[in-house]
Parts: structure tokens; C-alpha cells; sequence
């Protein structure tokens, strides 16, 4: 955990010179990883919210969220960023621009996210139509999250199997209880 919190420290430097702040929403477009963890570690101690962009949806849904969204900045990957649609969003590559995020400082950053600021916006499955944003607040998540670990009574000798989709409200469930427990997430 301290190493996940270094890194995500560094990354929220970065972010927080990128302009990120309170409701200020980051792409992450990357495969099931360690950086997808410290993207969205990072993202949050910036300040920001993350919206979850699945690499493999078709390049129009995916242009249609960055657009409809609004996003900024986007977190993704060098061997992703060439299959993305075109966007106006700043893009930081979590693997070949780390060595100048690896720079900033790993001390926790401060911000002044409030209860009621934005964690992070799913797209719903678009089913009735177009895909809408559904925004999730950090006090909807944290009462959730607490509520998951203490249900499951996690305990920090737990293994946690993370296996939804990012884009998926799960993945959430499967995150953030395992880390408020200092539980293994796999």
C-alpha cells in the first residue's frame, strides 16, 4: 500500500498541474492493472473523478463519453492511445510519460473535495437510447463501501478478487471495500 500510495501521490501532482480539481472529470482508458489502480488512486487525490472508458467498446461510444463528458485530461496507455477516437482531452500515458510523473512529489496532495463533489460517472448501457452519465458522489460511495466491508466483515488478511469492468458500478464494490479494509485486492 505504501508504494500504491507513492505512486498515486505522484500522479496527483501531475494531475493537479493539469488543472484537476473538484469535478473535474479524468478519462482512464486502460486494461486491468496496477496503473489502472494508481490512475484511479491518483485521480481522486488530485481532486477529480474518474470516468471508466472500456478499450474495448466500439471508438464511437467512446467518442461519444469523452465528448458528452467533457473530459480534460485522459489516462491511458501508448499501446491504447492509438486505438482512441479523436478528443480534446490532455492524454498522460500511465507507462511512457511515468518517468516525468515519477518526478512530482510522492507526499499526499491536498484538496477540497467535499461530500457532495463527484468519485466518478458510469455510462449506462445506452439501452433506451443514447448512453447517459450517471454521477456518483464520494458520500454515496464511502457510506456504500463502509457498509460492504463491514457486511463482508473484510479484514486486512482478505484476498479480493477484482474482475468487473471497470465501467461497471461493481468494480467500485470491489475496489474501494478492499482498500478501506487493507485487504489484498487480486
Amino acid at each position: 500500500y505504501q508504494e500504491l500510495n507513492q505512486r498515486a501521490n505522484q500522479l496527483a501532482h501531475h494531475l493537479q498541474q493539469l488543472g484537476v480539481k473538484p469535478d473535474s472529470l479524468v478519462g482512464i482508458c486502460v486494461e486491468r492493472s496496477l496503473e489502472m489502480l494508481v490512475g484511479i488512486l491518483g485521480i481522486l487525490k488530485a481532486g477529480g473523478a474518474y470516468l471508466p472508458l472500456d478499450p474495448t467498446y466500439p471508438l464511437e461510444r467512446l467518442g461519444y463519453m469523452l465528448s458528452d463528458a467533457q473530459v480534460s485530461v485522459l489516462l491511458t496507455t501508448a499501446k491504447l492511445q492509438a486505438n482512441l477516437p479523436t478528443h480534446l482531452a490532455e492524454v498522460v500515458c500511465l507507462d511512457t510519460d511515468w518517468l516525468e510523473i515519477s518526478r512530482k512529489s510522492d507526499a499526499n496532495p491536498v484538496n477540497d473535495v467535499q461530500p457532495e463533489n463527484l468519485v466518478y460517472v458510469i455510462y449506462t448501457s445506452g439501452s433506451t437510447g443514447k448512453s447517459k452519465g450517471v454521477l456518483i458522489c464520494h458520500q454515496g460511495i464511502v457510506n456504500h463501501s463502509c457498509t460492504i466491508a463491514r457486511d463482508y466483515q473484510l479484514t486486512a488478511s482478505d484476498r479480493i478478487l477484482q474482475f468487473a469492468s471497470l465501467s461497471f458500478d461493481v468494480a467500485a464494490e470491489e475496489i474501494f471495500p478492499t482498500w478501506l479494509s487493507g485487504a489484498i485486492l487480486v
